[in-house]
């Protein structure tokens, strides 16, 4: 019995893991991605010889990196708790446990198929029906009255932050720049503060036994202070990923450009149709898909950083990951599509 199967079964009655369907001969069977932003170990829990997991617990891979943990556990509880009923398609807290000084969360497992690449391309139709129902679904936090520094909080301080976290003798500094210098008419646009998951894609989404509904896992990177038409474009560049195959780098933003820019547009009335149900204009569209992501480019500098300072070969590691992450170059490329006013 591992160290995390202990702490369950001495905490089994206080996380009422028999209501997740769990008895106390539980196993687990641990999920370990080592991409660089990768903050958490997973196990999925079992019943016995159940072949489907009913529970699943986080632990940080560091300690004293707990954030992504709680942060986590307070928007599924958020979530949990809306006035018109709980949203469906997301895991319920449990609760969050110590284990040898980190913060384990516990949740119940999502139940469904993996909207991974393959069945995207069988039925893109079908997901795209499916996420863009589930984005609609997540709720406005404040008002655009209530809401008066969205500017500075979602996209210039992530900026600023990534600047100085992975400066590239200025560069970074220079790219951010540029965008709030596209990005100043939309800054004086009143917006809505909304409740944004900020990683919609594989393998964090599963179609539900009705074929038809999203659900949604992995909410460390979430938030309550999210900027409208976020969620839906990150889920519209993963769909056209899919459907155009697209894998190596250059085939990513090739996706971008069919998505947003084609003729065809097709993603450009989806992100329209978010935003007038959050009551911004549709054509904010373009300059918010640029926003998205720079935002998404921006939190990179949390996801990255490591305990303390960033220095030497830590500092070098850092910067091959910023020039190697996708987020980034889809930052850049929508930059330079407003800067030749195809995307504004």
């Amino acid at each position: 019995m591992n160290l995390i199967e202990r702490t369950l079964v001495e905490r089994f009655d206080a996380l009422a893991l028999a209501g997740a369907g769990l008895d106390r001969r539980l196993h687990t069977v641990l999920v370990t991605p080592r991409f660089p932003t990768s903050r958490h170990v997973v196990a999925l829990l079992f019943s016995g010889r159940d072949r489907r997991p009913s529970a699943v617990a986080k632990v940080p891979r560091r300690r004293l990196d707990d954030a992504g943990i709680h942060t986590e556990a307070r928007i599924l509880n958020h979530l949990g708790s809306l006035p018109g009923g709980p949203l469906p398609g997301v895991p319920t807290v449990l609760g969050v446990v110590d284990v040898d000084g980190r913060a384990m969360l516990v949740e119940t497992a999502v139940d469904g198929a993996a909207l991974d690449p393959a069945l995207v391309q069988r039925d893109p139709n079908r997901a795209l029906s499916a996420g863009a129902d589930f984005v609609s679904r997540l709720p406005v936090v404040r008002s655009a009255q209530d809401n008066p520094d969205w500017y500075a909080r979602t996209i210039a301080e992530p900026l600023a932050d990534l600047a100085r976290l992975v400066p590239l003798d200025g560069e970074t500094e220079g790219w951010a720049t540029r965008t709030h210098e596209v990005l100043a008419p939309l800054r004086r646009e009143p917006l809505p503060a909304v409740l944004e998951h900020g990683d919609l894609s594989h393998p964090n989404l599963f179609l539900a036994q009705d074929g038809r509904s999203l659900q949604v896992i992995d909410w460390e990177r979430a938030t309550l202070d999210g900027l409208p038409g976020h969620d839906i474009v990150f889920f519209l560049q993963y769909l056209s990923q899919c459907r155009q195959h697209a894998t190596t780098r250059p085939e990513q933003l090739a996706a971008f450009d069919d998505a947003f820019l084609s003729a065809q547009g097709w993603a450009r009335t989806v992100v329209a149709s978010d935003l007038s149900r959050r009551g911004v204009a549709p054509e904010m569209a373009g300059p918010l898909v640029l926003a998205g992501w720079a935002r998404t480019a921006g939190t990179l500098a949390e996801r990255l950083r490591a305990d303390g300072e960033v220095t030497g070969s830590s500092a070098a590691a850092l910067a091959d990951a910023f020039r190697a992450d996708r987020d980034v170059a889809l930052w850049r490329h929508a930059l330079l599509r407003a800067e030749e006013g195809r995307l504004l």
